[in-house]
């Protein structure tokens, strides 16, 4: 089968050409493997599993329908239109009604397996939804896992994305994710990248409704020469709109990240703010740390921030730890534990968090 190139995690605007960092190219094979999804739902939020239509309402395709009326091929993504070139994959969709809902959905991954599955959120007015997702396999396993979430809220809608990525050393993960916010909609996306081989992760906000809301919190864990590759974009388009992007994540054994975060402010989109920060730690010498902040502005009223901050392991720190009986190893360790640990007390599931808490355990015990 002949593999396909791809352009992923494309910058807004270009920077620093010679550095090679406004987007990553790679070659994959064809995504031709299906993973069926365990799904668990809780509250007034029903599933689809063609994508098109829906069981709950009857309808056989979305279109004209006033339940489904979301046409989701319109919201763009974080890591770009390639991302359809891997195959027709598998779509879920989930229709959120007004009040609180939960849906679990786990993904898990065969040996060899190149799956590509799409998740669509359609959350309806006075709607309160949390999603979780977790990417599994066993820990010798490789593959290509990659997964599309689009996500539609309408005004006053909630919606709590957790994504967990604990996937086998051999795996290649492309994350993607689109949103599209009404007026008051709050979206609120929190990932931990922990596995894989090569970790790719785009998301791309459109803040079009007044007073809308975007937070994003990432926290990864690069170890063994792994590759972690991220794009954040937030557009804000409505008055007043907000949003708020933090990175932080840990470097070490080769490790090599990058970041990109984009803010753009869009003309007519007056008393807008938007913030985002990274926080690096780097454990080891061999590691590769870019960072690439970005604000675009055609709006005069707006606040926009952006900052890095990189450093190494305090010293005196190092020093306490191993006066206190911990070996320089399990030191490192313990702090690289700290900061996954820190993201998971956001998740609110104690299922998930016990299952990264289990996931970093073997990590450490196996000296990766």
């Amino acid at each position: 089968m002949k593999n396909i190139d791809l352009i992923v995690n494309k910058l807004p605007a270009p920077t620093w050409n010679r550095l090679r960092m406004n987007d990553s190219r790679l070659e994959l094979a064809p995504c031709a493997d299906v993973c069926e999804p365990r799904v668990a739902l809780q509250g007034s939020v029903c599933l689809n599993k063609n994508g098109a239509g829906s069981a709950c309402c009857g309808c056989a395709t979305a279109a004209g329908c006033p339940v489904h009326s979301v046409d989701f091929n319109k919201i763009p993504t974080g890591m770009g239109q390639d991302m359809e070139l891997l195959g027709a994959g598998r779509t879920l969709r989930l229709t959120a009604d007004a009040g609180k809902s939960v849906a679990a959905i786990t993904l898990r991954y065969g040996d060899g397996q190149r799956c590509y599955n799409r998740l669509q959120i359609e959350a309806k007015e006075g709607s309160d939804v949390t999603v979780l997702m977790t990417y599994i396999s066993t820990a010798a396993a490789a593959g290509t896992a990659a997964v599309q979430t689009k996500i539609h809220a309408a005004a006053g809608a909630k919606v709590k994305l957790v994504q967990v990525q604990l996937l086998g050393g051999g795996f290649v993960h492309l994350n993607d994710v689109g949103s599209e916010l009404g007026d008051g909609a709050r979206l609120e996306i929190l990932q931990l990248q922990l596995g894989g081989s090569k970790a790719y992760n785009g998301v791309r906000t459109e803040l079009t409704g007044e007073g809308s809301s975007f937070e994003a919190a990432a926290g990864y864990y690069g170890r063994r020469g792994q590759r972690i590759d991220m794009n954040f974009i937030a557009n804000h388009y409505g008055k007043n709109t907000v949003c708020d992007m933090t990175a932080d994540g840990v470097l070490q054994s080769g490790a090599c990240k990058i970041y990109r975060g984009t803010i753009d402010f869009k003309n007519g989109c007056a008393g807008a703010v938007g913030d985002e920060k990274e926080t690096v730690l780097l454990l080891s010498d061999d590691v590769v740390n870019q960072s690439v902040p970005l604000i675009l502005c055609s709006e005069e009223d707006v606040q926009g921030n952006h900052g890095a901050s990189i450093g190494k392991l305090d010293e005196d720190l190092l020093f306490y730890l191993c006066s206190r009986g911990f070996s320089e190893q399990d030191a490192i360790d313990m702090m690289a534990k700290a900061k996954i640990e820190a993201l998971c007390r956001k998740i609110g599931d104690e299922d998930t968090v016990q299952l990264v808490e289990r996931y970093l355990e073997g990590v450490i015990a196996d000296g990766q």
